[in-house]
């Protein structure tokens, strides 16, 4: 019993000293390898969604070093393990069996000509930068290759190889070294190329791809036939292989997305970036750059950014900064994806969609398109005429800029500023006072990437089951249904595209001076966004969006397709009965309504129509006859009428516009029947002088509802002369500065009077 007890006893001395020395060992062994073996810089790399590499940038160091993969190719692996260490998976980091082989080797030759280092040896070395190989070198390489072995796996130590062995010149890692010598990813490489690779960082100095390249060849051919003796080519993959040549020099690495890259690198510094790019979309779409580049350059206009992204998450499939052309450096480098510039018109649809939400408008109310002085601001149409007045969604078709700026006015400047900073755009940073009613017309700036992560989450609130956004799904729908409509007038270039031919919503924009074109498109895929202009900011003519940006979006957008659309929110929609002439909330006087498509719950909030009214007339309708005014045969009569400035306008546009009858003789009215276009009330003018020191002239214009009208200006009260036919424009040749009162009064008697400042008499730049 004692015998027994005693075995026991030194058993357990045996297992607890074997257990102690394991435990102390395995401490050793973290204790040496307690700090990653590489600390190397890495390239910077971009692929697409399918691993496919984009662009890459070489390494702070000067190596071509890219992040290893998450595998290692079958092939490659298969390769390297039977050329440099076929016992990888049974060694514990020294294999005894070519240690000795080599011993021998080499004591034959008297040199050394075979090598007994193991994998994991040689990621020892390599970690070690070129330790030089006397005996205790040797030594502590051994014990941090168990130490390793003790600590990775065997899959681990691999991968650690694999990224950082020398594939010739400076390139570093399988990664970088198959698209390097062969174009290609890793896990595509063939037989001959995997078995290429394998053999590339042994020995570089005697044999390599550009030295004794028959040597090598024969090494790889050996390499193949161990493959084939091993089971894993048959006979003709064996053959076929052999017959591959061996690549001469590195290829050039593609360069499909630099300034994708460029601005990933910028925030996130030098990784391997795995991207939602579609690479065969991306080079499709830089074809369709190039070409449209070639007009475009020939009117000095050089630059192109385009992104598109996916409605359903906004994820980036397309991203070009820029026109590719390595032969240029007329600022292709410029990344205007990137860039802040001018929005131009290019906001209005949130500003529409807004103000149909906030009752302010239906889709068919008339806005003022006429000239306008708004808080010391003058805005203008692109083809500086104008309509009177228009309905909402043809202003947004034709992107006008005076029933925006009115639109603004309305809705306020600071509610919307406010609004474009829910929707994303960082770029609105100071305050709204800043903008004030130029925040319409590209008095802000965005960038394209913004912009089109915007209108992605506007198409894809139309998909969406939940209000995550501060804009309503009906109103947004309404916006939509108004953008699809493709068509725009001859002002705008006559380019027109046909409804038919593609399903898409979209809108253009041009900043002041044709400094930059704009042109978005969305569908319920895809959202694409295309910026033209140069990136110094000089303007061209035309540097429009519909010219120079427009049809690259179509050619774009026909390129992706669509057939399918939004489905409307019927829970937030409803068939509205609207004035027919003014497209507001019938009043009592309306004598004809339309239906139209609104916003649920928000008739009452949009105004009664102001511009039918009861009138009296004779029988015939040829004059009117105030209330005060006795006559024998009358009758009450419903009228659509607009203010003097907006009907001057209005005629013009509509022949079938019926003006107020004028007042019968012998009786007055107090109504307003004219209205001054320039100068606003209290506006301050300045009269510069010319080269010759005479100032120029002020002219002052006034529109009257009767065009036969004799009018009789005055200035300050003194007589100036008279105007008898329209335009009435009136010149004041030479004003003395300070505080004045213009004056214009008709036949009847009617007047209209405007105050203004004349001061700062400045002469014009010579």
């Amino acid at each position: 019993m004692k015998k027994v007890f005693l075995y026991l006893l030194h058993r357990r001395k045996v297992l607890f000293l074997v257990s102690l020395g394991v435990v102390v060992l395995y401490a050793a062994a973290l204790l040496t390898h307690r700090k990653p073996l590489f600390n190397d810089p890495f390239s910077a790399v971009l692929t697409d969604k399918n691993g496919q590499l984009l662009s890459a940038r070489i390494a702070a160091d000067g190596q071509w070093r890219f992040p290893s993969g998450d595998e290692i190719p079958e092939k490659y692996k298969k390769a390297l393990l039977a050329f440099e260490d076929k016992r990888f998976y049974y060694h514990p980091g020294l294999d005894p069996v070519a240690i000795i082989r080599a011993l021998i080797a080499n004591a034959g030759q008297k040199k050394v000509v075979q090598g007994g280092s193991t994998i994991t040896m040689q990621v020892i070395r390599l970690s070690r930068k070129g330790k030089s190989r006397v005996i205790s070198e040797k030594l502590i390489e051994s014990w941090k290759a168990f130490a390793l072995e003790l600590t990775h796996s065997k899959a681990n130590i691999l991968h650690l190889y694999a990224a950082n062995a020398p594939f010739g010149g400076n390139v570093v890692g399988l990664d970088a070294a198959a698209w390097r010598w062969f174009g290609r990813p890793p896990d595509e490489l063939s037989w001959a190329e995997a078995a290429t690779l394998a053999i590339l960082p042994n020995a570089p100095s005697m044999i390599s791809l550009q030295k004794n390249r028959d040597k090598f060849l024969a090494k790889r051919n050996r390499l193949l036939q161990k493959l084939h003796d091993n089971g894993f080519l048959d006979a003709l993959t064996l053959a076929l292989s052999t017959e591959e040549p061996l690549p001469e020099l590195p290829l050039a690495l593609p360069d499909k997305a630099p300034h994708y890259l460029e601005y990933l690198r910028k925030n996130s510094g030098d990784k391997r970036y795995t991207t939602s790019i579609d690479a065969s979309l991306q080079h499709r779409v830089e074809s369709i750059i190039k070409m449209h580049s070639i007009p475009l350059k020939a009117n000095a206009i050089n630059h192109i950014a385009v992104i598109i992204r996916t409605v359903a998450d906004g994820k980036v499939i397309v991203y070009h900064g820029n026109i590719s052309d390595p032969e240029s450096n007329n600022g292709q480098y410029n990344d205007m994806v990137q860039a802040a510039r001018s929005s131009g018109s290019i906001l209005k649809p949130f500003l529409f969609a807004a103000a149909l939400q906030d009752g302010i408008i239906q889709t068919s109310s008339l806005l003022p398109d006429v000239p306008s002085w708004l808080a010391g601001f003058n805005p203008k149409n692109f083809d500086e005429r104008y309509s009177g007045a228009i309905t909402a969604s043809v202003a947004l078709q034709r992107s006008l800029n005076v029933p925006f700026v009115h639109l603004l006015r309305d809705y306020g400047v600071p509610r919307f500023h406010l609004l474009l900073q829910k929707l994303g755009f960082t770029t609105f940073a100071k305050p709204a006072s800043h903008y004030g009613l130029s925040l319409i017309l590209g008095g802000g700036e965005v960038n394209l990437w913004e912009l089109s992560a915007a209108y992605a989450a506007f198409a894809n609130q139309l998909l969406s089951e939940k209000q995550d956004f501060p804009l309503a799904k009906g109103s947004i729908s309404l916006t939509t249904n108004v953008l699809r409509q493709l068509n725009r007038p001859e002002t705008e270039s006559g380019w027109h595209f046909t409804e038919d031919a593609l399903k898409m919503a979209w809108k253009t924009g041009t900043s002041f001076g044709f400094r930059d074109a704009w042109a978005v498109g969305y569908t319920p895929a895809h959202v694409v966004a295309v910026w033209v202009g140069n990136a110094d900011g000089h303007g061209r003519p035309g540097l429009t969006g519909i010219s120079a940006a427009a049809p690259l979006l179509f050619d774009i957008a026909s390129l992706i397709g669509n057939q399918s659309w939004f489905a409307s929110p019927l829970s937030q929609l409803q068939r509205l009965e609207v004035c027919a002439s003014s497209g507001y909330t019938p009043g009592p006087f309306c004598k004809q309504t339309q239906s139209i498509d609104a916003l649920l719950n928000t008739s009452s909030e949009v105004p009664v129509c102001s511009h039918h009214r009861l009138i009296r007339t004779d029988t015939a309708e040829t004059f009117r006859i105030p209330g005060d005014c006795i006559y024998p045969h009358s009758k009450m009569v419903s009228w659509f009428v607009l203010p003097p400035l907006m009907e001057y306008y209005y005629k013009l546009q509509h022949p079938d516009y019926k003006p107020l009858p004028p007042i019968i003789q012998g009786c007055s009215s107090q109504e307003t029947i004219m209205d001054f276009v320039y100068p606003p009330n209290d506006a301050i003018i300045y009269q510069p002088k010319v080269y010759s020191g005479d100032y120029n002239p002020v002219v002052f214009e006034i529109v009257h509802r009767d065009p036969a009208a004799v009018l009789f200006w005055h200035l300050d009260n003194n007589y100036a002369g008279q105007t008898s036919s329209a335009p009435h424009q009136m010149q004041m040749p030479k004003l003395p500065a300070g505080s004045h009162v213009v004056t214009v009064v008709d036949q009847a008697g009617n007047s209209q009077s405007r105050s203004f400042t004349l001061q700062n008499q400045r002469s014009l730049p010579r």
